[in-house]
C-alpha cells in the first residue's frame, strides 16, 4: 500500500459502504443550513400604496434580527465541520479504490521490481510529490490540513464579493442611503419603505470578524503547504543521493515468480477489500453526530 494512503485505514472503523452512507447524511445537512443561510438579509421591507393611510403598509420581507444573525456562525462552523468529515470520507474512499485498483491491474513485471526480485539497474523512485510529505503526518495533522482547507472555503463562499453574506451587507448600506422605493405610476404606484432588521454596525462587526477568521485560516493553511513545499525539497534532495549510490552498486537479478504473484494479487485484493475506514478523534463528536441524525 502506498505510504500516503495508510493513514485512512485501521483494524477497526467503517466499510466504505457506512462512510458513505455517513458522508451523505452529511451532506444533507450542509444543503440544510445552505438553505438557511441562502435567503440571508437585514431588510425589513413594507409597501404602501399611494393614498393609503399612515403606517398601513404591509411587511413584504423581513429581515434577520438579532437571535438570526447569531446562528449564522454556527451554521457556518457546522458547514465547515461536515464539509471536513466528508474530505476524510471522500480520500479515504479513494484510496481504498486506488489501492484496490492498483492492485487489480498490477501487472507481473511491475510486482517483481516492487519486490527487488528482478533488478537490472537502480529506478529511480521519481520526484517527491506532496503525498510523500503528507504521508509522513499523523491522522490529526492531515486532518487539519483537510479542515483548514473546507474552512477556507466554506466561509470565502460567504464573504467574497459575490458571496451571500456580502450581498446582503451591501443591500443594507445602499437601503440605508435608499430606504425607499417605488413600482407604477400614478394611483397605482406601489411605495416600498425599506429599513434595517438590525443594526448595520452589528452586521459589519459580524462579517469583519468572519474576515479575520478567513485570514488566520488561510494563514494556518499557507503555513502548511510552505512546509509540505520545503520538505518536498528535501526529499528531492535526499532521492537524488540515494540514486547515485545505488548506480554504483547494482547487480542483475533474476527470479520466475509467476505463480506467487498471482496467490499475492488474490490476497492483496482480498485485504484491501476488508480494509476499514478510522475516524479521527477530532472528527468523533461529527461521526456521533450524524449516527444520531441517522437513528
Amino acid at each position: 500500500m502506498k505510504k500516503v494512503n495508510e493513514v485512512f485505514f485501521g483494524e477497526h472503523g467503517l466499510t466504505s459502504t457506512s462512510a458513505n452512507h455517513l458522508a451523505n447524511i452529511a451532506q444533507e445537512k450542509i444543503v440544510s443550513n445552505e438553505a438557511k443561510l441562502k435567503n440571508l438579509n437585514f431588510v425589513t421591507t413594507t409597501v404602501d400604496i399611494v393614498g393609503s393611510p399612515e403606517n398601513s403598509g404591509k411587511v413584504i420581507n423581513k429581515g434577520y434580527d438579532e437571535t438570526r444573525l447569531s446562528e449564522v456562525r454556527g451554521l457556518l462552523s457546522e458547514i465547515a465541520d461536515m464539509n471536513a468529515f466528508c474530505a476524510w470520507i471522500r480520500e479515504a474512499i479513494r484510496a481504498k479504490e486506488t489501492e484496490l485498483n492498483d492492485a487489480t491491474t498490477k501487472s507481473y513485471e511491475d510486482w517483481l521490481k516492487e519486490n527487488s526480485l528482478e533488478n537490472n539497474r537502480p529506478e529511480f523512485v521519481g520526484d517527491a510529490t506532496n503525498d510523500d510529505v503528507m504521508a509522513e503526518m499523523t491522522v490529526k495533522e492531515r486532518n487539519e490540513y483537510f479542515h483548514l482547507e473546507a474552512t477556507a472555503a466554506t466561509i470565502g463562499k460567504y464573504i467574497h464579493k459575490d458571496g451571500v453574506y456580502s450581498k446582503a451587507r451591501e443591500e443594507l448600506h445602499t437601503r440605508l442611503m435608499k430606504p425607499y422605493s417605488t413600482e407604477g405610476t400614478g394611483e397605482q404606484m406601489l411605495i416600498y419603505a425599506h429599513a434595517p432588521s438590525i443594526d448595520q454596525q452589528r452586521v459589519d462587526y459580524l462579517f469583519f470578524d468572519l474576515q479575520k477568521w478567513h485570514r488566520s485560516n488561510e494563514q494556518q493553511l499557507n503555513r502548511i503547504k510552505y512546509n509540505i513545499r520545503r520538505k518536498v525539497a528535501q526529499l528531492n534532495l535526499e532521492r537524488s543521493q540515494e540514486y547515485r549510490g545505488k548506480m554504483e552498486e547494482y547487480t542483475i537479478k533474476y527470479r520466475e515468480l509467476n505463480a506467487k504473484f498471482k496467490e499475492w494479487k488474490i490476497k492483496e485484493c482480498e485485504r484491501i477489500s476488508q480494509l476499514k475506514i478510522v475516524i479521527p478523534m477530532e472528527l468523533q463528536p461529527i461521526y456521533d453526530a450524524l449516527c444520531e441524525l441517522e437513528k
